[in-house]
């Protein structure tokens, strides 16, 4: 009878080292609730560190893409690293990759041609979407064009500007009549001379969209204000981008097998 509890002990011990070293967590897509769009600002971006032009295409001058995570409502936490392993197919991207180029630009230095963050993206939240590669990498470009943030700036007269700068308030006012409860925003806060007024500049606005990526949804969670009662809007050029060398290295091939992984 001792032995039998103590094997009983003894198990229930290894239960708990077993649960204590891997802890529940959402890691798969049946787990994910929501999308959640990031689009960014690059005048801020070029701004505040060097930019470099891709190496294929050129971005346009708007809101770029950067991601598109994976949400689970119940948690409020992230759903990502779905699977252990990821493959990534450049061939299903081949009917919009221009619009790839223009809109979810990788403008980090040194120059590149975008492949490695979408394939990132891809792996580390896409995967655990209910979305196929295709659809997902598109649900991105077709939200951002859908909300044509820029536009929507603009006419409510927040125009990118170096002198001018605008209330948060009005922002928020903008993004909540065009998009409801939608959005989150951000920004960076640079140092500054503590002699002289607090400085905000936009960043990226963020929109949680419907796991099934066809519409935007009211954000089910809030997020800390990391903007100043007074924002900065910087204008966003070409010239602002380092040159690279201009030749074939930079380009995808794309595979001659169909759906061929990266």
């Amino acid at each position: 009878m001792a032995v039998r509890s103590k094997a009983l002990i003894m198990f229930a011990l290894f239960i708990t080292i077993l649960c204590l070293s891997f802890p529940a967590t959402a890691t798969s897509s049946s787990d994910v609730d929501f999308l959640y769009l990031t689009l960014t600002w690059p005048g801020t971006l070029c701004n505040s560190e060097k930019c470099c032009m891709p190496t294929t295409g050129e971005p346009a001058l708007d809101f770029l893409v950067e991601d598109i995570k994976t949400y689970n409502n119940q948690t409020g936490e992230i759903v990502k690293n779905c699977k252990k392993t990821c493959q990534f197919y450049v061939n299903m991207m081949k009917d919009y990759i221009n619009e790839l180029y223009a809109h979810w630009s990788d403008l980090s230095c040194p120059c590149n041609n975008g492949l490695e963050n979408w394939k990132k993206t891809w792996c580390t939240y896409g995967q655990c979407s209910n979305l196929n590669q295709h659809d997902y990498m598109q649900t991105a470009l077709n939200i951002s064009y859908h909300v044509n943030l820029l536009q929507v700036l603009v006419v409510n007269r927040i125009v990118p500007s170096s002198s001018t700068r605008y209330k948060l308030q009005d922002i928020q006012n903008a993004l909540r009549v065009n998009y409801g409860l939608s959005t989150h925003i951000e920004c960076v806060n640079p140092w500054w001379p503590i002699w002289q007024p607090r400085k905000s500049l936009l960043s990226k606005i963020n929109f949680c969209i419907s796991k099934d990526g066809k519409s935007i949804i009211s954000c089910p969670f809030n997020t800390e204000p990391t903007c100043h009662d007074e924002v900065w809007f910087y204008p966003f050029t070409s010239n602002m981008l380092r040159p690279c060398a201009t030749d074939s290295a930079g380009l995808i091939k794309m595979p001659t097998e169909e759906y061929s992984a990266v």
